[in-house]
């Protein structure tokens, strides 16, 4: 097979390597070279892992600084940006949430208010010691300034069986530690305990007793935050299992300058924090005081709307609160989900077992004991305490929640579900710029709701009077190629890339393909508008142009974007902004129609010159047999590309590539406007020094190995914060490729195809 250089110099056509030289003058970026810049990794820290390095900084800092303390505050930012965590600095008017904010007020009654008693629950003290490794022997827990307790909550029914067997575990450890437990129980909701949400839980408890719905969630929600604003210490969900000593998390958050600490979303977006596992130094954090004070929020959370209790009282609305302080870390979520929401098959500790069997698949007999829930004789369970595998498998992991036993938060009709969410957000969530103000827009685009568009609108209207005047325009991506190189599926690639960051987690199972997040919904490719005829194609007419006109273009503006295309993607850059798009890519092709050359070089002219930020990209494809064969086709059968639904498998199937007639004098045609429009791009770039990255499709994009090594590069030559992981994209792309066949077995008449393109394409070559 002809090398790329051996085929330049037998058809006088570049291709990347050829033009290697030409790039140095011109700021081209190859694929195949790394970039100079590269995107920033949110990496987050794991507790086990730097505690010990951070215990050691501390130290040497107190001695050698004494009491000079004005570069305390560089410190900790130094500490944060070395380990990656997350901290949060108020919003309110630039003002950063001290310690010593004076919540609740005097009317409130005082912390002093009688303990319930550990014994409230009847639970059972340790009948044998621990027989679990201990890690932490010589711990203490001097980084708190209350008593050392792990709270947890249980309400209503008595507690399952397989979630004592973990609670028992929980107890083991804390106790070894110098920590006692506290199951907090229905009985323990009185005004004395909860000065704060009591009258809110009340109705609650109240809605539950009628309505028969399950708004225990919500319920527990209010509960822990009031329960670490009044004593402080460690909040563990039910479902949780400790697997080592807790202290560590709280000198790490001690070091850093914290007072709480929470440990990232395991279910969703995972710059939200959790609310199911986390601790505080300290009574009276400003943070769960901001949670908890509110009377007219508590007085407003509906308790109907339980479906989206992730809103009104769990990890939405700590989050949402969490960006206004500063007195807390969000720590990597491994170190309580090391399997995540979703990965049930990945527990090897517990699963649920026929009765008839009682053996399952994933825990095996050994080490392992049954469980019968005492509520339905028919459900076992098969479990493994401690669960010493995944101990093993995450050793940096502080707890490990079993998801299989519950998600109390799932369930809900789509269109109630997304009005709620909506209504939700335009009351609380008054920063446009806020990730949870995207977030919310992508779930709302992404449902399968009828009322998508008319939430959509609501939205966007709200963040439009909050933005005011301001313009906020999205990232211009210009991908210009020739005919049939693959510029589809480079689009998919980026689409799907985007709509996933970069830190996204993906598995199969038994199931099927997984993501840890629901996707992101940030990526807005609009085609090829600027050929002669491409205003009137049906995919025009009846998608695209009703979506950009959507986004706010005026229609007069879209019918004249050939003439005046500056106006045009000015006003698409700006609406797709407000819509919450962050990247808008335009394709630019050669045209072989009477006049459109020259239209078509005048518009990437005017793009290059008036975005000089655009992201530049070209796109060629080295074998122009294997080119002419499928743009050929693609006329002939009208058939450009085929697209898989993911409902039906044989949709994937691909089709043998239809054979064509090889025309010489047509092929040379074809030829020529190829060279040409090749060597009239890259004779813009380099006449404005811009930097490019320039591809070619056998050498980055025809295999799914090259796919992903290609948007890595990508990656770093732009900064792009996006997902590259193989399975991923392996399952996310739609685009259906043609069988794979020799180049031969394309034509109806390869023995007319010269020689000389014969040597250096040989026909025996797969494509």
């Amino acid at each position: 097979m002809a090398s790329g250089a051996e085929r330049a110099a037998l058809l006088g056509v570049s291709t990347s390597r050829a033009e290697l030289e030409g790039s140095r003058d011109g700021g081209e970026r190859s694929a195949s070279t790394s970039g100079a810049r590269r995107g920033y990794s949110y990496g987050l820290p794991s507790a086990r892992t730097v505690v010990g390095a951070l215990s050691l900084v501390a130290v040497t800092v107190a001695v050698a600084i004494g009491c000079v303390r004005a570069g305390e505050s560089r410190a900790n930012q130094t500490r944060l940006a070395a380990l990656g965590a997350k901290s949060h600095t108020s919003h309110k008017s630039g003002k950063t949430a001290k310690a010593g904010t004076s919540y609740p007020s005097s009317s409130y009654p005082s912390d002093d208010s009688s303990y319930p008693s550990d014994s409230s629950d009847g639970y059972p003290d340790m009948a044998t010691p621990s027989a679990y490794p201990s890690d932490s022997s010589n711990s203490n827990t001097r980084a708190l300034k209350v008593q050392p307790i792990g709270h947890t909550i249980w309400l209503g029914s008595e507690l399952p069986n397989v979630k004592r067997a973990f609670l028992n575990q929980n107890k083991k450890i804390l106790h070894k530690a110098g920590w006692k437990i506290k199951l907090w129980r229905s009985a323990d909701i009185s005004a004395a305990n909860f000065p704060y949400t009591y009258h809110t839980i009340k109705r609650a408890l109240k809605y539950n007793l009628h309505s028969h719905q399950n708004v225990f969630s919500m319920i527990g929600d209010l509960m822990k935050f009031e329960i670490l604003y009044h004593h402080g210490g460690l909040y563990m969900d039910t479902n949780i299992e400790l697997l080592r000593d807790p202290t560590d998390l709280f000198s790490v958050t001690a070091t850093l300058g914290k007072e709480v600490f929470l440990v990232a979303d395991p279910g969703g977006d995972k710059r939200f924090a959790s609310a199911g596992f986390m601790g505080a130094l300290d009574k009276h954090s400003a943070l769960f005081a901001s949670l908890i004070t509110n009377k007219e929020y508590l007085d407003a959370i509906p308790f109907e709307e339980h479906c989206i209790a992730n809103a009104w009282t769990g990890p939405m609305y700590l989050t949402l609160k969490l960006l206004h302080f500063d007195n807390a870390v969000i720590l990597d979520r491994d170190t309580a989900y090391p399997l995540l929401c979703g990965q049930d098959e990945r527990d090897m500790c517990l699963e649920q077992v026929d009765h008839e069997v009682l053996l399952g698949d994933r825990v095996s007999k050994k080490g392992s004991k049954l469980i019968v829930d005492k509520h339905d004789k028919e459900k076992i369970w098969r479990i493994k305490v401690p669960c010493k595998e995944i101990r093993k498998l995450y050793p940096d992991a502080t707890a490990l929640d079993h998801f299989t036993l519950g998600k109390s938060w799932t369930g809900c009709d789509p269109e109630a579900k997304t009005k709620r969410l909506v209504d939700w957000t335009l009351n609380y969530v008054h920063d446009p710029s806020s990730f949870i103000f995207d977030f919310i827009l992508d779930q709302v685009r992404w449902s399968e709701a009828d009322n998508v568009d008319i939430m959509t609108e609501k939205l966007v209207n709200r963040r439009m009077s909050l933005l005011g005047t301001e313009d906020v325009s999205a990232q211009l991506v210009v991908l210009a190629n020739t005919a049939r190189s693959g510029s589809q599926l480079m689009s998919e690639l980026l689409r799907q890339a985007f709509n996933a960051d970069e830190d996204t987690v993906v598995w199969e199972d038994s199931s099927g393909f997984h993501s840890d997040i629901p996707l992101y919904n940030r990526f807005l490719d609009i085609g090829d508008l600027w050929s002669e005829r491409a205003l009137e194609m049906d995919w025009v007419t009846k998608d695209m142009k009703p979506r950009i006109l959507s986004l706010g273009v005026d229609e007069d503006v879209f019918n004249n974007l050939v003439n005046h295309p500056r106006t045009f993607l000015d006003q698409l850059l700006l609406g797709a902004a407000r819509h919450g798009y962050r990247y808008v890519m335009t394709r630019i092709g050669w045209n072989n129609a009477l006049g459109g050359a020259r239209a078509t070089r005048r518009i990437a002219r005017t793009v290059l010159d008036e975005f000089p930020q655009a992201n530049i990209f070209f796109l060629e494809r080295a074998n122009i047999l294997a080119q002419y064969a499928s743009l050929e086709a693609a006329e002939q059968t009208g058939m450009w590309m085929k697209f898989a639904d993911p409902l039906k498998p044989e949709s994937k199937d691909q089709p043998a590539p239809t054979p064509v007639v090889f025309d010489f004098e047509k092929f040379k045609i074809t030829f020529q406007e190829r060279h040409d429009w090749i060597e009239f791009f890259m004779n813009e770039m380099r006449a404005r020094r811009r930097q490019y990255v320039h591809l070619v499709y056998e050498e980055h994009l025809a295999t799914a190995t090259r796919q992903v090594q290609t948007l890595k590069r990508i990656k770093e030559a732009y900064g792009w914060d996006i997902d590259v992981n193989p399975t991923y994209l392996r399952n996310s792309l739609h685009l259906v490729p043609t069988q794979e066949v020799e180049l031969r077995e394309r034509f109806v008449n390869p023995e007319a195809i010269p020689e000389l393109l014969v040597q250096a394409f040989p026909l025996n070559e797969l494509v």
